[in-house]
């Protein structure tokens, strides 16, 4: 069973949990049947670099991808970008109303901590760990103050350096937290290495998503492409198509240079970051 069938069926068996209600669908609507699961996807694919059974597992990688759904239901409503589509899908306000979106971000947020208390494999030492890296990647140190950034820049003149601490908290927190997490799982030495692996590969997610913007449509993205809307400094408006591309490399190589300084062949976790480096929305 490949790693995107175990997430689904995670995140399926986590839905079944929860009593039935609009909440619930919301839930649902939200979390299963869409997205690339990439957060996941690198926390079990670093496990498996280092040799280990990623099935008991499988609750920690769940609550990965909650904590990432709740971000954009958040980062979708009126009050924050006003969107109408992610995924594929009309957002979760714009099927179950604001108050229903709110609480829905709000339980996967509680319920990832719950399900990383639930992971047997784990232990009270690894648990505290780990729940000290999610929560500091996605609160008031992370994503959420990457997040509060974005949205008092809008309208403003910014430099690069401004754009990139945006980017640094709003999406790379949430993509090192997942391989920090595995190095704690395996070897915590090896922690600083991934850190520097997944800010690359978060500042790269998010060049990447710029690039994308400038280039595509709402239909070959899946998501609404708002940030025309809201005047927000892209790496394309302050730096160009060809030096945001040209940016992009030099991430990527970094990426590599850095995954080197860590034992092992990596041959998986390469064929990953290379479907990352090929992606088209």
């Amino acid at each position: 069973m490949n790693h995107l069938t175990m997430i689904e069926n995670t995140l399926k068996n986590y839905c079944e949990t929860l009593p039935n209600s609009a909440l619930k669908s919301a839930i649902q609507h939200a979390l299963l049947h869409g997205g690339k699961r990439l957060r996941p996807r690198l926390f079990l694919t670093a496990l498996e670099d280092y040799g280990y059974s990623i099935e008991p597992y499988m609750k920690l990688a769940a609550s990965i991808e909650m904590i990432h759904t709740y971000s954009l239901i958040h980062d979708d409503l009126p009050a924050m970008d006003d969107d109408d589509l992610r995924r594929g899908k009309p957002t979760v306000h714009k099927v179950f109303g604001e108050a229903t979106a709110i609480l829905a971000g709000d339980a996967l947020l509680t319920d990832a901590f719950r399900l990383i208390g639930e992971t047997d494999a784990l232990n009270d030492q690894a648990k505290v760990a780990i729940i000290k890296v999610f929560s500091h990647a996605a609160g008031a140190l992370g994503m959420v103050y990457g997040q509060w950034l974005d949205f008092d820049s809008e309208g403003k003149h910014i430099t690069y350096d401004t754009l990139e601490k945006i980017h640094c908290n709003k999406t790379a927190r949430l993509i090192e937290a997942p391989l920090v997490a595995a190095a704690h799982i395996v070897n915590p030495k090896d922690a600083v290495h991934w850190q520097t692996i997944g800010e690359k590969l978060g500042l790269v997610f998010q060049v990447q998503d710029d690039i994308l913007e400038a280039t595509s449509s709402e239909t070959s993205m899946g998501k609404s492409l708002s940030d025309t809307r809201h005047k927000k400094s892209t790496v394309v408006t302050l730096l160009g198509l060809d030096k945001a591309k040209n940016l992009a490399n030099e991430l990527f190589e970094t990426v590599r240079r850095t995954l080197a300084c860590i034992d092992g062949s990596h041959e998986v976790l390469m064929q990953l970051i290379k479907t990352i480096e090929n992606r088209k929305q």
